[in-house]
């Protein structure tokens, strides 16, 4: 019980310090937070909200008669004006090549479309080419890219046209006519089938959530949510370490030698002082785990494992902080040993770097020498949905190697106030 005391005092008086508080709760939201905001609430698994592209189209295609009523540029008009990129595309036809161009100059559309006169023949024809001229705004990037990439992805499907006349004109010795009629049959087919509107084979956006990952996994496997976790490991084994300084401080202050003089034994006094490590660092996780779920919407995962892995979390980031704080000899040095310490170990724990894609393979298994790259390994196995059996060994490492540093930790401070 008296070790109880002494925890809750201790954890009672941190708690009235601003920069406690801070770092244990303001600074990872605040951070986070930042993020969120500036990279939208599509990180947190919300859509994303883009405005509207104006596109000014100039169909200058002129079908001729040997087209059998094909009308490519008409279709790729239809394409883009179609109900699937209504939220997306605004098109407007305009009434050549001048106006469009025009149009986009006086900021009144943000990308022109300029389809050329023999593009009905480019498409059909082997050997014929001809050029979809895209005439952009200069200072926006997305919206043009979209419609750069839709338009290609609507010439692409006219690539098939001309292969199958250039099969038939090989395979059969055909004349031109014979296989300006196959590449007519398969423009036909493209048109009807390929891209046609209603169906089940419109041309959509699929997004989907990896292989093997469940409906859970995937509104909590956001960026928002792989940076927060990570925020929260850094600040937890920095709170871990900065709980431990405060023995060290009462030594320099007196009050630990007289806490030592009184009738309750020295390893119920250190005992207590331990336990507010521990006390500190529930109190801090569980709060930032509610609060950002709340916040950013983030799903943690599934009940049982995130539990596992937080008391994995808890249990090394105390070890690690006592053992940190039991080679630091005085208060001065604290700041720096923390701060160095505890940048390194993160940066190699693939703490700061969480979230960042094409990250090499090689890192993932490099981050496992350090304490905070098992914590992070867990928390993302958690996000993904994994069940119980799927943190078993890093909530195994963690518990293992918290226990370690904590035990070594206790007894190096033990043989100091000998």
């Amino acid at each position: 019980m008296k070790a109880l005391d002494i925890a809750f005092k201790d954890l009672l008086r941190a708690f009235k310090t601003p920069f406690v508080l801070i770092m244990m709760f303001g600074a990872p939201l605040l951070i986070t937070g930042l993020l969120y905001l500036a990279f939208g609430s599509l990180a947190g698994g919300g859509d994303l909200d883009l405005q509207t592209v104006r596109v000014q189209v100039a169909n200058l295609d002129r079908p001729g008669a040997q087209s059998g009523g094909f009308a490519a540029g008409e279709m790729l008009v239809e394409f883009l004006q179609s109900e699937d990129l209504g939220d997306m595309l605004e098109v407007t036809l305009a009434d050549g090549e001048g106006a469009a161009r025009k149009a986009v100059e006086e900021q009144q559309a943000d990308v022109a479309v300029i389809i050329p006169h023999d593009f009905t023949a480019a498409a059909l024809a082997s050997g014929r080419e001809a050029t979809v001229v895209q005439y952009e705004d200069p200072t926006l990037t997305i919206g043009p890219g979209i419609v750069e990439d839709l338009v290609s992805q609507f010439i692409d499907g006219f690539a098939g046209a001309k292969i199958a006349a250039g099969v038939v004109t090989q395979q059969l010795a055909a004349d031109e006519t014979v296989a300006q009629e196959a590449a007519l049959a398969y423009a036909a087919w493209l048109e009807s089938s390929g891209h046609g509107h209603g169906d089940e084979t419109t041309p959509s956006v699929d997004s989907r959530p990896p292989a093997g990952v469940g409906e859970s996994a995937s509104e909590g496997t956001g960026t928002i949510g792989a940076i927060m976790i990570a925020m929260t490991i850094f600040f937890a084994f920095f709170m871990g370490a900065n709980s431990a300084e405060s023995i060290i401080r009462e030594d320099e202050e007196g009050t630990l030698e007289r806490l030592f003089t009184t009738p309750t034994s020295q390893a119920i006094i250190l005992g207590g002082k331990f336990l507010t490590v521990v006390l500190t660092l529930i109190v801090q996780v569980v709060v930032l785990l509610l609060a950002s779920g709340l916040i950013f919407g983030i799903k943690w995962g599934q009940p049982l494992t995130v539990f596992l892995v937080t008391l994995g979390l808890i249990v090394v980031a105390a070890g690690f902080g006592v053992l940190l704080m039991s080679f630091v000899k005085n208060t001065r040095q604290t700041g720096p040993v923390m701060g160095g310490v505890l940048t390194l170990t993160g940066m190699l724990g693939g703490l700061f770097t969480s979230g960042v894609p094409n990250i090499p393979e090689a890192f993932d298994t490099v981050r496992l020498v350090m304490p905070q790259g098992w914590a992070m390994y867990g928390w993302e196995l958690a996000l993904q949905g994994s069940g119980v059996g799927g943190v078993l060994l890093p909530v195994g490492v963690m518990l293992g190697l918290g226990a370690l540093l904590f035990a070594v930790g206790v007894i190096l401070f033990r043989k100091r106030f000998a």
